[in-house]
């Protein structure tokens, strides 16, 4: 029996039978987004943590602290159907970062990822357009680093190819997070790797939103001035406020 529940799909807001819809695993948007199991689709292949998966805009939790941002980042998402136009102009990264930590930063990141999964399924199904399988990708920097150490310093070949083929992705991918970015010291070789995803998403006109517990200007003492004023020039820099609200949901 189909059971409704609004809360289970991210086209929920979207979905013409959203008054009291019944919402079942063999629709074929919600697979798209979603797979069968609920875990995979397109959010899944996005590597987006579970718990975050259905976050959009409008259900963050860090809206209401953040309110003065968020009525910006409700307009910003508008600037998403670019992606269709060749001859647009760029849409724009963000760095969000505060010096404390839970104010939402990762919340609203993958909340504006997970407004590009639903901008280009129903963009393109509304251009008769094949979507990609993965448009968007979330990275946790400071996981990707600890992945990194660990197989440099044991000398593993097949874990230092795999975080290498991270690098590939990321360069690739439509619209980027890169989460907790700068938040330790790192060698110059995973430096190095992180000034290839930055430098070529950059280049390219690729959107990422940044994550951080570091100013921007900060980011001096880990890209060269170059990249540092590339990056700065194309993010909006937001600033949150507010004291950490992990524990609290």
């Amino acid at each position: 029996m189909a059971k409704t529940n609004e809360k289970r799909c991210l086209l929920a807001s979207k979905c013409r039978l959203a008054a009291g819809y019944k919402c079942v695993n063999t629709c074929p948007s919600f697979i798209a987004l979603h797979g069968m199991s609920g875990t995979g689709g397109r959010a899944g292949a996005a590597g987006v943590p579970s718990d975050y998966r259905l976050l959009t805009l409008e259900n963050s939790p860090a809206g209401k602290d953040q309110a003065k941002y968020y009525a910006f980042l409700t307009q910003h998402v508008e600037t998403f159907d670019r992606q269709f136009e060749s001859d647009a102009d760029r849409i724009k990264s963000l760095y969000l970062w505060s010096e404390s930590p839970g104010t939402g930063k990762t919340t609203t990141a993958v909340a504006l990822l997970n407004e590009w999964l639903i901008r280009h399924y129903l963009g393109s199904l509304k251009r008769s357009l094949q979507p990609q399988q993965q448009p968007a990708l979330f990275l946790d920097v400071n996981e990707w680093q600890t992945e990194y150490n660990l197989a440099a310093m044991t000398k593993d070949e097949k874990g230092l190819e795999a975080t290498k083929r991270v690098v590939e992705r990321t360069k690739h991918v439509q619209f980027a997070v890169l989460d907790d970015i700068g938040v330790r010291s790192a060698t110059e070789a995973f430096r190095a790797l992180l000034h290839t995803i930055i430098n070529y998403r950059c280049a390219n006109g690729l959107p990422t939103v940044y994550t951080s517990n570091l100013s921007i200007e900060k980011m001096q003492r880990i890209f060269d001035v170059r990249l540092f004023d590339r990056m700065r020039d194309q993010c909006a820099d937001l600033k949150f406020s507010g004291e950490s609200k992990r524990g609290r949901r």
